[in-house]
C-alpha cells in the first residue's frame, strides 16, 4: 500500500507541471505562421511588429503600438498621401481608389492617379505588400459584410488579389493572396518605385 502511494504521489509530481506550463505557439520562423494565425509574416516583420513582455515571453502589443514601432523603423509618411516603405524602396498610395473596380479599371486609375508630384503609378506585384505594409497602410474597412475581416485589392497580376484593413491582432488567418475570378471587382491602392526614377513632376 506504502509502495503504490509513493508511486502516486512521484507520478504527480512529475506529470502536473507538464500540464501547467502555458502553451506557446511555435516560432514563424520554424513553421511560417504567426502565433496570432496570420499565415504569411516572415521572421523579420514578425520582430519588426512584436516585442517581450516583463517574463521575456513573446507578446502581440496593441495595434497603436505596432504601428508606432514599425512606422518609425521602416516607413516614411510624406504628409501627402504616400508613404514610402524604406526597407523596399517603394512608395505606397496612403489611401485607395474607394471603389470597386475591374482590373482594367484598375490599371487606368493607376496611369491616371498623379499623387505626391509624382505620375508613374502602377499597381503592386503580390510580394510586394506584407504584414508590415498592411498595418502601416490599413484604414476603415469597405466591406459592410459582419463576416469579413479585410478587403481585397487588385495586385499587378490580374488573377490574383492581396489583402489590406484587416488586423493581424484579431486572430483570423489571412492568405497572402486570393484568386480572383472573371467579373471580379476590388479595390485599388497604388505603389511606385522610389529607387532610380526621376523626382516629382515640376521639379527641377
Amino acid at each position: 500500500m506504502r509502495r503504490a502511494l509513493r508511486f502516486s504521489l512521484v507520478l504527480i509530481v512529475t506529470v502536473l507541471p507538464l500540464f501547467s506550463r502555458p502553451y506557446a505557439p511555435e516560432s514563424a520562423e520554424k513553421t511560417g505562421t504567426r502565433g496570432d494565425g496570420v499565415v504569411e509574416c516572415d521572421g523579420a516583420n514578425r520582430r519588426a511588429v512584436e516585442r517581450k513582455d516583463a517574463g521575456g515571453e513573446d507578446r502581440l502589443p496593441p495595434l497603436s503600438e505596432s504601428f508606432v514601432l514599425v512606422a518609425a523603423e521602416r516607413f516614411v509618411d510624406h504628409g501627402d498621401g504616400t508613404i514610402t516603405d524604406t526597407s523596399r524602396q517603394l512608395m505606397w498610395q496612403k489611401g485607395d481608389n474607394g471603389e470597386e473596380v475591374t482590373f482594367h479599371e484598375a490599371q487606368h486609375y493607376c496611369q491616371s492617379l498623379r499623387l505626391g508630384g509624382y505620375g508613374d503609378w502602377r499597381l503592386p506585384a503580390p510580394d510586394e505588400r506584407d504584414t508590415a505594409v498592411a498595418v502601416v497602410l490599413m484604414m476603415p474597412r469597405h466591406s459592410r459584410d459582419a463576416h469579413a475581416h479585410l478587403d481585397l485589392y487588385w495586385s499587378s497580376t490580374p488573377t490574383v488579389l492581396i489583402p489590406f484593413n484587416y488586423r493581424p491582432s484579431d486572430g483570423k488567418e489571412v492568405s497572402r493572396a486570393y484568386f480572383a475570378r472573371e467579373g471580379t471587382r476590388a479595390f485599388v491602392r497604388a505603389v511606385r518605385s522610389s529607387v532610380g526614377t526621376a523626382g516629382p513632376e515640376g521639379s527641377s
